[in-house]
Order: C-alpha cells, then structure tokens, then sequence
C-alpha cells in the first residue's frame, strides 16, 4: 500500500525544536508502517501545490499537517484539497477541522445540542456588566493554547479591559468564557472508541497562577508552567462521574461530527458539574502525547493506536474488508521516502 505522510515543514520563526518536534512523529509513523512493508512517501506541505501531486495517488494519506509554514489557519483547507480529490485521509473532515476552530461556531452548535458550555460572548466592544467573573480571553479561532499566558484569567473589570485591549491587537477575534474553576478532564477517542479518561494535575503550577494549560505549558518543555501542568491517565475518579463525563463527552463528539481521532476536554464547576471546554480534532499524535498516553491505558502500543487511527480511515472510504487488507503487513520491510 502506498502510504503519503503529510507534515508542515514550518516557518521562518520556528525554533530547531520546533521542527524537530514535527518530524519526531512522521518518522516514527513511517517507521511503523515501513515495517510492514508498506511503501512510505513523507511529503512537506507547501503552497506550492507539489505535495498534492504525490498525496492524491497515495492508498492513504496520514495527516500529521498542522497548518502550512506555520499558519494554522490553512490546515482545513489542505484537509478541503484531499476530500475533493477523494483521497482516504486520516483524522477529522474538513467541516468538523473548520468548526471546532472556530470556537464561537463550536459553543453555538454545542449549546443547541443541550450540552453545557460555560457563558460565553464574542468580545466586540464592551462586555456585558453581568458577565460572570473570574472570566478567560483566548482567541476566538486559535488552538494549540495559542494566545494562552497566566494573564488569560482576569477577575476584575479592569483586567478584563486591559486584557481585551492587549488581545485585540494581536487576534482579529477574542472569546471570553466564564471561568470554570475545578478539575480539567480528557476524553480521547478513535474513531467511536473511547479512551480511557486523562487529567491534567495543576497542583504543581507556581504560586498565583490560574491553572490553566498555557502555551508554554503545552509546547515549552522545562519551563515552569509544562513543570506545573501534569497530565495523568487513568483519572482518579469515580465511576459515575466517568460514565457522565464519558456520555457528554460522546454528544459533544457527534456534534461536532468527530471521526478519526480526537479529544473533548472538559472542566468541573465547585459543585462538581462537568461543564465542555473544547472539542480538538487531530491533536498531538506524538509517541509521548495525550492521546498516546490514553492509548497505552487501554492496552494499545504506539504502533497499535497508528494503524487504528489509519484503519478508520480507510474503513470509512472502502469498508472494513478492504482496510484489514490494506493494512495487513507483508513480509518485507519497506525504505521511506521524502519529498
């Protein structure tokens, strides 16, 4: 089978890490799929249109692009590019990809869908004199934790303005979301399959700050907010509370028409309500990542959540006869290429 692994090869401001981060997970999928003798093209996403030319012949496209040079705006519209050629592409749609990003769009279908989502309003302006404080300011159409600092979290109107001023000049749109301040939850799923549930542990965070996962939480290894922000899976919880966050969590993902993989995070409020953050299409597919790390609890290698992540992919596009074949490995290891 032949098998075009997608990435972003970056920007200009990207840090040698940073590429290395991107490149640690294609080569370790190719890896994965080289070893069973399936013929591997690592092609860089470019707005060249090059990368098109070598993806629309492939059995299957695994989808590790992020955006192109590092605008993640044009992730959705490569994603667009592969559903009108046809071509079998792991992880969420182009509807699902541009709707969760848009994260007013998201609240909106979410809230009609009778889940509970935190008060929200786009920021145009002033703010309602009754919106709930402690309130966070992200970007309305970010992800990756894109625009998030220990300053997100404000408590007092001052802040709030001052904090809407800093973000306005930086984001064409700013959300603003009540706060929910208890335990942050992760459902991940593959296809229809549930992971097992994960929590981020802020116990650790630095004296002051909101325990809020960050930019440099998420992405900047070492510093003191990653250090503060401890993901663990199995949550310690109980089993009620798992079956609800579980069905909420399973809405939130039809809703938002999640197929490939994915993970819903959810917080809970002082009397232990879960309430919806996020949906998150395509998240980080690193060895060492959240959804990787629920994989593992549920019994699943590396390798074993890679293959079903494709296998969903093609089930959808040629049935589940044709993705067992596919994928089912031949007895000679293949060399991988890049383009």
């Amino acid at each position: 089978m032949k098998i075009v692994i997608l990435f972003d090869p970056g920007a200009e401001d990207w840090t040698p890490e940073d590429i290395r981060g991107v490149m640690k997970a294609v080569d370790e999928i190719g890896a994965i799929f080289a070893s069973m003798g399936h013929e591997i093209r690592k092609v860089a996403v470019r707005h060249d249109m090059r990368w098109f030319q070598v993806a629309r012949r492939a059995d299957l496209v695994f989808n590790l692009c992020e955006g192109v040079h590092g605008k993640s705006e044009w992730e959705e519209h490569v994603v667009g590019t592969l559903e009108f050629a046809g071509v079998p592409t792991t992880g969420a749609s182009l509807w699902t990809l541009a709707a969760c990003r848009r994260k007013p769009i998201a609240n909106a279908l979410l809230q009609q869908a009778g889940l509970p989502i935190p008060r929200w309003t786009v920021a145009q302006g002033k703010i309602e004199d009754d919106f709930p404080l402690p309130a966070i300011v992200k970007p309305a159409s970010e992800d990756a934790s894109a625009g998030l600092d220990r300053g997100s979290v404000v408590s007092d109107r001052k802040s709030l303005r001052a904090r809407l001023a800093a973000m306005t000049e930086q984001f064409d749109e700013v959300l603003v979301q009540e706060y929910i301040g208890g335990r942050e939850l992760n459902v991940g799923f593959v296809g229809s399959r549930v992971l097992p549930i994960a929590e981020i542990d802020y116990s650790r965070m630095p004296e002051g700050a909101w325990p809020i996962l960050t930019y440099a939480g998420k992405w900047e290894i070492g510093s003191a907010d990653d250090l503060g922000s401890v993901p663990q899976c199995p949550a310690a919880i109980p089993q009620k509370l798992a079956d609800r966050l579980v069905r909420i969590a399973e809405l939130a993902w039809r809703t938002m028409q999640g197929k490939g993989y994915g993970r819903v995070d959810l917080r809970l409020d002082d009397q232990g309500r879960p309430w919806v953050l996020e949906v998150n299409p395509n998240p980080d597919l690193n060895d060492d990542a959240g959804l990787s790390r629920m994989a593992k609890v549920a019994g699943w290698d590396y390798a074993e959540l890679v293959r079903r992540i494709a296998e969903v992919a093609l089930r959808e596009a040629q049935g589940a006869k044709a993705a067992r074949e596919l994928l089912a490995p031949s007895r000679r290891p293949r060399a991988t290429r890049t383009a």
